[in-house]
């Protein structure tokens, strides 16, 4: 199993990176949308956690299908990927959105 962990860093890299396109994309679009920053990220919380929750959701119950496996190894991995993509993408919500104010703030991007 220590292979196969190791592995799966690579898999919430590409996972994630994901998540942080949407919310990225939905930052820049709110400009548009909200005047605050309040509204901003009141907004593309909304929309962007909406959005990246229903891709992050059915990869993650994918990974679970593999509990029904037979094989010990396959239903460990699929347990353990899920939940991997399920706290990738609550660390990313929590803490993309202060990331992308301070850059937009300071950064003048």
């Amino acid at each position: 199993m220590h292979v196969v962990s190791g592995l799966s860093l690579f898999l919430m890299v590409g996972l994630g990176s994901d998540v942080v396109f949407v919310f990225t994309d939905f930052w820049s679009d709110s400009k548009e949308m909200r005047k605050t920053v309040k509204g901003r990220m009141s907004w593309t919380l909304y929309q962007a956690g909406k959005a990246s929750l229903v891709t992050s959701a059915t990869t993650a119950v994918s990974f679970f299908a593999n509990l029904a496996s037979v094989l010990k190894p396959l239903r460990e991995f699929g347990f353990f990927m899920g939940l991997c993509v399920m706290l990738v993408w609550f660390l990313l919500t929590a803490l993309l959105l202060p990331v992308c104010l301070f850059e937009d703030n300071f950064c003048g991007c």
